[in-house]
């Protein structure tokens, strides 16, 4: 299937992921999307550059997840991350043309994915501008999520006095500390992150632990004592440290989970670490939990278009 779309004078087409990284190395330390060549885990993982016809040099990129639901060509953000990874470069002499020339870039972006019948696409946070996804007459919507500046985790000064009383009270724990992907810890994390979904995103989701696993900028902590676990994972992503997944045993009195994500940032501290980036904070348990640690909530856009008979068989409640 041919992916490439001209609009006006800019052109989409799909790139292979090593082309697109050895054009834009500095795209690795943006977004998740780009840290590895994710269409090796499934060939429906497919990554796109926006250049202009008149030049090679790229002006965007981002990486979209082709599958079939009901027999229909559905895309969306990459399997278990949270946006599309929409790279923008930067030009413009002042905000005038700056902001012009993001339009232009998501205009053609809007067109390329109106040629689609069903579409649910989030955007990373740096990303506002919405208005040519409304004329093109796609629903938008605000998510969120949590951000933390290290300087914030080390003093803890905006976090619930729960959370406070729960990391101080884990110091005189006897609690074994763990930097491994072992059976258990793997389990755990399949048991909290596929509850509902389907065998393919099981097997997505399998998938994508073994190329992690692989990253020497992956990391993973298990926090154990005789009657339970928790385990807690993420992903270096240039000063970004992007909480991943996360899985726990219940216990009495013993908040394990809260160990092994406190373990996992202190330990990337020592690597110049600005930023925790805490993902996939729609869940209201998982937000409240996230919001302890006295993080910032960030909004970031979502995308939405689908098949008219789509709407048909839901208004006929079929």
């Amino acid at each position: 299937m041919n992916f490439t779309r001209k609009f006006n004078v800019l052109i989409i087409e799909e790139i292979t992921h090593s082309k697109l990284t050895q054009s834009l190395p500095k795209l690795e330390a943006l977004n998740v999307c780009y840290i590895s060549d994710w269409s090796k885990v499934d060939s429906n993982y497919k990554y796109f550059s926006i250049r202009d016809e008149s030049a090679e040099k790229l002006l965007g990129a981002f990486c979209l997840f082709f599958s079939k639901r009901k027999g229909m060509l559905h895309l969306s953000n990459p399997p278990f991350f949270q946006n599309c990874g929409l790279w923008i470069d930067s030009q413009g002499k002042n905000l005038y043309y700056q902001n012009s020339y993001q339009k232009k870039i998501l205009k053609s972006l809007a067109d390329f994915l109106g040629t689609y019948n069903w579409v649910n696409i989030s955007f990373p946070p740096e990303c506002i501008d919405m208005q040519p996804f409304y004329w093109e007459g796609f629903v938008c919507k605000v998510r969120y999520t949590y951000r933390l500046r290290t300087t914030e985790f080390n003093e803890l000064n905006n976090a619930s006095k729960g959370l406070k009383s729960s990391i101080k009270a884990l110091k005189y724990k006897k609690i074994s500390i763990h930097r491994k992907l072992d059976s258990q810890a793997t389990a755990l994390l399949e048991n909290s992150s596929l509850q509902g979904r389907k065998q393919t995103e099981s097997d997505y989701f399998k998938k994508l632990l073994e190329v992690l696993k692989t990253l020497e900028t992956f990391s993973v902590v298990k926090a154990e004592v005789k009657q339970g676990a928790g385990v807690s994972c993420g992903v270096r992503v240039g000063d970004t440290l992007v909480y991943l997944f996360g899985g726990v045993e219940k216990t009495e009195g013993l908040s394990l989970g809260t160990a092994s994500l406190y373990e996992l940032i202190s330990n990337e501290l020592e690597t110049n670490l600005e930023l925790i980036d805490f993902e996939g904070s729609m869940i209201p348990g998982v937000e409240r939990y996230f919001r302890s640690f006295g993080a910032e909530l960030i909004p970031f856009y979502n995308v939405t278009k689908e098949p008219a008979l789509l709407g048909v068989k839901k208004a006929l409640n079929i």
